[in-house]
């Protein structure tokens, strides 16, 4: 039982949200006793019913946006969102309907065309309580379709990662007989080689390395959706996700990469941006 209430909670600080929540629940509320005139509300004229219901409205608005606004910034503690909790939620919906019921007891306790009978107190609560209940809903939607559309954009980022490393890239050559499709996810490291460009990749297991007649800017920018295809110097673009390990030396950081034989060398204006990447 202790698990339970001590389970992460989200906690809704939207204070834009909140103040919206606030002040569409305070019309409801207020409706809802002017046209369902519970509690033998009908028993008042209709200028007393507009009246009790503009009250009870303006009641409930100034609590709830006293609550949700500016009781946060006193108690900065407790209502740290990192650490809320179930159990904390629960003390503070009762702690809403507690405040909520005294303003409007305060109201019909001092209202002259009310008589308070022992059964009013029960009315009051009720009304609170559907008051804090449309606050929950309210919430539990919002943090609903908040949690749903950030985990579908995750899920878009994570099918477009998926589906990226795979997508076809056409190298064109000068000459026509060297030009190359190839899935990025295969490539490994392309090589500035003078007027050429040596591509490596994999193929069936095996390394291969083929020549296009073009420059290594060409390559760059064809693949400039791909963060992870990376200008480390000069001469080489490198697939940082097969990147095995980086090696210091006085001459400068080389890395090793998957399935190659030779070190690829990375420029030191390029070192704090691999960092970033990897």
């Amino acid at each position: 039982m202790l698990k339970f209430f001590k389970k992460p909670y989200p906690f809704n600080n939207d204070l834009k949200h909140n103040a919206k929540v606030v002040f569409f629940i305070s019309v409801i509320i207020g409706g809802f006793l002017f046209f369902f005139e519970p509690f033998n509300f009908n028993e008042f004229t209709l200028n007393e019913r507009v009246i009790i219901s503009l009250v009870i409205s303006v009641i409930t608005f100034a609590v709830l946006s006293f609550n949700m606004i500016v009781v946060p910034s006193f108690i900065k503690s407790f209502m740290d969102t990192q650490k809320w909790n179930v159990f904390k939620e629960i003390l503070w919906n009762i702690w809403l309907l507690i405040t909520v019921a005294f303003g409007y007891f305060v109201y019909f306790r001092f209202n002259p065309i009310f008589e308070i009978a022992p059964d009013d107190a029960l009315k009051i609560i009720l009304i609170s309580i559907f008051a804090i209940s449309i606050l929950v809903v309210l919430n539990q939607n919002r943090l609903m379709k908040l949690n749903v559309h950030l985990a579908l954009e995750l899920n878009k980022k994570l099918s477009s990662k998926l589906n990226t490393g795979h997508n076809k890239i056409f190298f064109e050559s000068e000459y026509k007989k060297d030009s190359i499709s190839l899935t990025v996810n295969s490539i490994r490291v392309i090589k500035s080689a003078g007027n050429y460009i040596e591509i490596y990749y994999i193929d069936k297991g095996e390394i291969v390395k083929h020549y296009v007649r073009n420059t290594l800017a060409y390559a760059e920018k064809l693949l400039e959706n791909y963060n992870f295809i990376f200008r480390c110097h000069r001469t080489y673009l490198v697939n940082t996700n097969f990147i095995k390990k980086a090696e210091g030396s006085p001459q400068g950081v080389k890395l090793l990469v998957e399935n190659l034989d030779f070190l690829v060398p990375v420029s030191r204006n390029y070192l704090t941006k691999l960092q970033e990447i990897i």
